[in-house]
């Protein structure tokens, strides 16, 4: 058990929760290395802005070329269907 988690454990204890439902909460409760810092947090916002922007990028990509192609390749499909 860790220190905040033998806290709580003791403290449950001592309020009147029975041994084995006192070790149950106190287990649920996560140690602080698994929880994410205000650091952790930025530096994922962050990258998460990145991504979000190399995602818009390619978006353009696509529109450009899907504007660019689109009507060529329907001038064709017309061309073949109308004028073989």
């Amino acid at each position: 058990m860790s220190v905040i988690v033998a806290e709580v454990y003791e403290a449950l204890l001592e309020a009147g929760a029975s041994e084995p439902k006192a070790k149950a909460a106190a287990a649920a409760i996560p140690a602080g290395a698994n929880l994410a810092t205000q650091q952790d947090v930025a530096a994922l916002k962050q990258e998460l802005k990145q991504d979000i922007a190399a995602l818009k990028q390619d978006i353009a990509v696509v529109r450009v070329a899907l504007f660019t192609f689109a009507p060529i390749i329907l001038a064709l499909l017309v061309k073949l269907v109308f004028f073989p």
